[in-house]
């Protein structure tokens, strides 16, 4: 009697591992490694980025969890204490009665007609609207876009599903209202980094199953998107991302059954569930989607098998890769965040303009 009951019981938890996998997406990897921007050597700025990464790094402490989060939080937000030409409005504001949070970042050639929700990244525990006002006011430069970024629920004080709720509340919010006053947007586009980048992909595979209008296009930078962690640059670029490796270069030392519980545990829901991993969702008629990676960063092999398996399923998913880049370098003052802003500039207004040629 016994045996049979703990056989049942190993059974069912074997089911259990079994379904946190999802699907094998091995099939998506790709045989092209090559970067789409290449340099031999960063360009000369770059040990000034190294330095900056450093000066906001917290030496982890697991004793006192909570304290280092916090201190981490603080010193990353003061990436925002920049002086920059634009506008910034701080918004906390209802919608549907639940909360939008965030701030509008508005440069002098904004069209407020035009705009974009902004999820900023940080693993889903730090970041936020101000830490990240370098990138959105360089976006809201370079596209003439009014630009809203979103502060959405983190964990642990909160849960991984409130942060999903809160960003496609932003957007919807986004769609009726500019940073002065209610009104219709003509363009909308959604952009994130890393965490930020799962949450746009998200946004927008949750999006084309609603009765509300779509993206005009996305950006997704250094986006995380399969949260089972089965892809291989986890391990062979934990080495070379200087920026991740802190964090989650232990990863690739544990099975993956092991991380799996983790994230089950972590974020209250299944890795392989689409609202946290984008990846195992349908991924047709999803709207032009732009996504830029480093070659050396852990996430990289991430943004390969998503673009492979969006394309093999109809939709306009274009990969852009540099070699030797930090994980989100849009952040620091590099000669190759000049290139990715003006690759941005390029995509937002081709999408434009097939969207004018679709509607003449």
């Amino acid at each position: 009697m016994w045996f049979l009951i703990v056989a049942i019981v190993v059974f069912a938890f074997l089911l259990f591992i079994r379904n946190l996998y999802g699907e094998d997406l091995r099939q998506y990897d790709s045989t092209d490694l090559s970067a789409t921007f290449y340099r031999p050597t960063p360009s000369h700025k770059y040990p000034q980025a190294l330095e900056l990464l450093a000066s906001i790094q917290q030496p982890i402490s697991f004793t006192k969890p909570s304290n280092y989060l916090y201190a981490l939080r603080k010193k990353i937000d003061r990436l925002g204490d920049v002086e920059l030409d634009c506008e910034i409005i701080p918004v906390a504001t209802q919608f549907q009665g639940k909360c939008v949070m965030g701030e509008w970042i508005i440069s002098k050639n904004s069209d407020v007609n035009k705009r974009l929700l902004y999820i900023h990244g940080g693993g889903f525990v730090v970041g936020s609207a101000k830490s990240h006002r370098v990138v959105t006011e360089r976006l809201s430069r370079e596209l003439g876009v009014a630009v809203f970024a979103v502060n959405y629920d983190m964990i642990p004080d909160g849960k991984r599903a409130k942060g999903i709720e809160d960003c496609r509340n932003a957007y919807q919010w986004l769609l009726e209202h500019n940073p002065y006053q209610q009104q219709v947007c003509h363009r909308i586009y959604v952009a994130g980094d890393s965490a930020g980048g799962n949450l746009s992909l998200s946004l927008i595979g949750w999006l084309k199953h609603q009765n509300i209008r779509q993206v005009d296009a996305a950006i997704a930078i250094c986006p995380c998107i399969d949260s089972t962690f089965s892809y291989g640059s986890l391990s062979y670029n934990a080495k070379t991302d200087f920026l991740l490796n802190p964090f989650m270069g232990k990863f690739q030392h544990f099975p993956q059954f092991i991380l799996l519980i983790w994230v089950t545990i972590l974020f209250r829901m299944n890795p392989s569930n689409p609202k946290i991993s984008p990846i195992f969702a349908n991924l047709a008629d999803l709207p032009p989607i732009l996504i830029q990676a480093s070659d050396t960063e852990m996430m990289v092999d991430d943004s390969r098998r998503y673009t492979n398996k969006a394309r093999s399923q109809g939709s306009d998913v274009r990969l852009q890769t540099w070699s030797n880049m930090l994980h989100v370098w849009h952040l620091f003052d590099l000669e190759e965040a000049d290139e990715a802003y003006a690759e941005i500039g390029k995509f937002v207004a081709q999408s434009e303009h097939q969207l004018e040629r679709v509607v003449g």
